[in-house]
């Protein structure tokens, strides 16, 4: 088989640029550190390393997403906190108050102060997240939660919870709305609540009540009313007498599943009502106190009337406490997801981004060696051009 001379040039050409590319290629591999410079190369490598790529920037943005709910989360820890905090010296406001031998000049001085608690508990409702949006709005952004007007709070948020991707499959409420916080705690011991009716004339003075049988109550309203300044009668909504007796001072008076007490000295025509405990906002609670404080207390029956204020205000406020240690605590087991949730997040981005980089970082010591090899390659490919370049038939003649 004969082989022309431009043919055995033209090979010979084929085979140096060859080497060539291979080499440049490799040393854009060692530039760049990657080996999927071009798709081409490897194109199952490559889409692979795509959908990493992909799954990546998602970890990234869900860990963006936990940070940004994670903030805000610890921020509505510290307001429920100092919520608490303000509540819990209301409470010491108000077994002060109700201490014999406090002026009424004094109590007054002390309805300022819880005044000037309830302003600090409306700054806590209106806290901000540092980035322009209310902690306690719900849903609502640019708005302020909550607002007084003449000692009545409204709001200005919805009852919406966001919920944030925070990792694949995992959805995590953010903080919640201030309608649920602030202004839907139960009264009473959260059950029954027990009230003096403001037309009573005596000096009866309510002690602890609570459901002895939730069967025989079944969440009636019962009102126990004095026939007498030492007989009562406890009946219903349909005025069904449910219980009737003598009254002795400080002893229970129990009737329809409910026990209470007594103390001081009921007139006739007294009544009492024991009812579900409804809601009451904190505001309205804290409101309701100082005015009872501020009301004068110096015959027998403004005095009885004080003690029952003081003493119905105290159980919201205990009753209040606990409806914010719920939420405190349902905050710290979403912070404990976060936690958790991070460390799965964080060997996940690890396994991906090793199987990411045996997909596409180069192999430095393999790549250097290939290199030194291909540059031999070349150098021989060029001393066997330039030997088939000086070949010619007139050397033979």
């Amino acid at each position: 088989m004969r082989i022309s001379t431009a043919g055995l040039y033209q090979q010979s050409l084929g085979a140096l640029l060859k080497r060539q590319s291979d080499l440049a290629k490799t040393q854009q591999e060692l530039t760049t550190g990657n080996k999927l410079t071009r798709a081409a190369d490897d194109p199952s490598g490559a889409a692979q390393a795509q959908r990493l790529d992909h799954a990546v920037a998602a970890l990234d943005d869900y860990a963006r997403s936990s940070d940004l709910v994670e903030n805000r989360l610890r921020l509505q820890e510290d307001a429920l906190t100092a919520a608490g905090d303000i509540l819990n010296r209301a409470r010491e406001l108000t077994v002060q108050a109700n201490t014999a031998g406090v002026s009424d000049p004094d109590r007054k001085l002390i309805a300022a102060e819880v005044r000037h608690l309830r302003s600090s508990l409306l700054s806590v409702a209106n806290r901000g997240d540092g980035n322009d949006r209310a902690l306690f709005a719900g849903q609502r952004d640019g708005v302020v939660p909550f607002t007084d007007t003449a000692g009545v709070v409204s709001y200005a948020g919805d009852d919406g919870r966001n919920r944030v991707d925070i990792a694949p499959d995992v959805a995590l409420a953010d903080t919640d709305p201030g309608s649920e916080i602030f202004l839907r705690p139960l009264t009473g011991d959260g059950v029954i609540r027990a009230t003096a009716a403001a037309a009573n004339t005596g000096a009866g003075v309510l002690g602890e009540t609570r459901v002895t049988n939730s069967t025989t109550w079944a969440m009636r309203d019962l009102r126990l009313q004095f026939t007498s300044a030492s007989t009562w009668q406890v009946v219903d909504s349909a005025s069904l007498v449910v219980g009737s007796g003598t009254y002795v001072p400080g002893d229970a008076i129990s009737a329809g599943g409910v026990t209470t007490r007594l103390s001081g000295t009921p007139a006739a025509g007294d009544s009492f009502t024991m009812a579900p405990a409804p809601r009451q906002d904190v505001f309205a609670t804290l409101e309701k106190l100082a005015d009872a404080l501020e009301a004068p207390a110096t015959t027998s029956t403004q005095r009885a009337g004080l003690s029952n204020a003081l003493a119905g205000t105290l159980s919201d406020l205990a009753t209040a406490q606990d409806h914010f240690l719920g939420f405190r605590a349902s905050t710290g087991a979403r912070l404990a997801t976060i936690a958790s949730t991070a460390e799965n997040r964080g060997a996940m981005d690890l396994s991906l981004r090793s199987t990411l980089s045996g997909l596409r970082d180069v192999d430095y010591a393999e790549a250097s060696t290939r290199l030194s090899l291909q540059m031999t390659a070349i150098e021989a490919a060029q001393r066997t051009m330039v030997r088939v370049q000086s070949l010619s038939l007139f050397d033979k003649i």
